[in-house]
């Protein structure tokens, strides 16, 4: 098995015979012992593999989601895409907004009946505050509806990037969640411009043209005076409108004839129109009785009256929720959205989706692996064992040199002594000599043979040890491996990049949300 030339070019063929007899043996137990243990652990460790499946259609995603929900993954052919494409958003407002109250034609057909010059009603005649209520009402329902519109619109003009096919479930939690979001966004800018325009109307005291929060006094010990002295308007509770602008106080209508003061529900007046209308409720609009006095107080002359009040039951809102509160939702009941999975997945076209999965005993694999490490075990084995041996040979001779070059002394003055009495005592001493150092070459040889024996246990029992270690290691991580897995799929699959562009500017948003299963 092994050539002369393995053992060195100074071995002679005997001694090269002899040796190459060890390194076959030392060869033969190795090789067993090494492919033993190899084989072991190819057995027991688990093979990772992943299957693919090309140009899946949808059946066959939902399919796979089903079954291997963690390790799935789809790498989509277009990452990027806008959500119109499978969003539909309608955002359902508040009913007092596409009411006659927010119309401009019930507000014309109330003013027809009024005395165009309203400063000839009592500072707290409800009359006077009626039409800028209105108006206000009107303008907010706008402003709302616009604006709502407009974050709708931002939204479904915005990019969904992503590199993997999000399962249904995920997406869905993650489209709601940025629809939340810019749900929340739209009313907190839309209140930052209103809270700026009633700060600024307050800090700078302007004066309201109805005379609601500042009047004229003229001084007593001056009346003919160039001079009038601006007081602020006290309402309940000693409020005055000089410290602060939401005072307020019940609307109402003052009878011209009996100067009887009839009380409008939920309806409130103070400093300015704008402040006492978000103060106020909306209880009027739901009881048909204060419509009908709203109109009678204004002389309203429509023949076909077709004003009908609001109904609780098509409002979560409560009917004494303020206007305020309305304001800070924009008026939003609610939003419908619908959201189209199989539109997503055509427009991410998957090329090709995969899972990987565990198997424990592949048998092809097995004899395969083997087959292929045999021939480079051999190879390492043909030059590790001749060496091995020629090692354990050099050791031997060296340690022989060593005891002949001490014991020959004695052997040599017995021989000449002995030579000098008789002939045939020489032969006998020299075949003595011969089979000590020979007896001594086969015990240095044994315990050389003890020290590669000991080795070759050793590694024996490393192997071993390794191959329990490693057992033990795959079975207290085998759950670890496949959420290994499902943490890299995760990974990919959560997070999703939303370009929003408006104008010239343009704001990337990148959103992470918990695996739902």
């Amino acid at each position: 098995m092994f050539p002369l030339w393995a053992f060195g070019s100074d071995t002679n063929r005997m001694r090269a015979k002899h040796l190459g007899q060890l390194a076959t043996r030392l060869y033969i137990l190795l090789l067993v012992i090494s492919f033993t243990i190899i084989a072991l652990y190819t057995i027991i460790q688990p093979q990772l593999l992943t299957k693919t499946f090309d140009n899946p259609s949808f059946n066959l995603y939902n399919n796979l989601i089903r079954e291997h929900r963690t390790t799935l993954q789809c790498p989509c052919s277009s990452i990027s895409s806008t959500y119109d494409h499978y969003v539909q958003i309608i955002p359902i407002f508040h009913q007092v907004c596409s009411s006659t109250f927010a119309s401009n034609e019930w507000r014309e057909n109330l003013l027809a009946g009024l005395v165009p010059d309203l400063s000839i009603y009592n500072t707290t005649d409800y009359r006077r505050f009626l039409l800028a209520h209105l108006l206000f009402l009107n303008g907010l329902c706008q402003i709302s509806i616009q604006a709502i519109n407009s974050s709708v619109n931002q939204f479904l003009s915005s990019t969904l990037s992503n590199t993997q096919l999000i399962s249904e479930t995920l997406f869905r939690l993650q489209i709601d969640s940025l629809i939340d979001q810019s749900r929340s966004d739209a009313p907190i800018t839309f209140n930052r411009i209103l809270s700026l325009l009633r700060i600024t109307n307050h800090g700078n005291a302007i004066m309201s043209a109805y005379g609601t929060n500042f009047e004229y006094i003229v001084s007593m010990i001056d009346p003919y005076g160039s001079f009038a002295f601006p007081q602020a308007v006290i309402y309940d509770n000693e409020c005055s409108c000089g410290i602060n602008a939401t005072c307020t106080t019940q609307a109402n209508f003052i009878s011209s004839n009996s100067s009887e003061i009839i009380l409008v529900k939920g309806l409130k007046m103070g400093c300015t129109p704008s402040e006492s209308f978000l103060a106020s409720t909306l209880e009027c609009f739901y009881d048909s009785s204060c419509i009908n006095l709203i109109q009678e107080q204004t002389n309203y002359n429509n023949p076909i009256n077709t004003t009908i009040s609001l109904s609780p039951n098509s409002s979560h809102f409560l009917i004494n929720t303020t206007v305020r509160d309305l304001v800070n939702v924009l008026f939003v009941e609610d939003w419908s959205t619908k959201i189209n999975y199989t539109s997503y997945f055509e427009q991410c076209s998957p090329s090709m989706c995969s899972y990987t999965y565990i198997q424990q005993v592949n048998l092809v694999y097995t004899i395969t692996f083997l087959i292929s490490i045999y021939g480079g075990l051999t190879i390492a084995l043909k030059w590790i064992c001749p060496w091995i041996v020629r090692l354990v040979a050099s050791i031997n001779q060296y340690r022989k040199k060593k005891s002949n070059s001490v014991q020959p002394i004695n052997t040599i003055d017995t021989i000449s002594s002995h030579i000098n009495i008789q002939n045939t005592t020489v032969n006998s001493e020299l075949v003595s000599t011969n089979t000590t150092n020979e007896t001594r070459w086969l015990s240095s040889l044994l315990r050389n043979y003890k020290i590669v024996f000991w080795f070759i246990m050793s590694m024996i029992i490393v192997g071993i040890i390794i191959i329990v270690f490693t057992f033990y290691s795959i079975r207290q991580g085998k759950s670890q491996v496949v959420s290994a897995g499902s943490s890299t799929n995760e990974t990919n699959i959560p997070r999703m990049t939303v370009t929003t562009t408006s104008g010239k500017s343009t704001t990337t948003t990148s959103t992470t949300l918990p695996t739902s299963t």
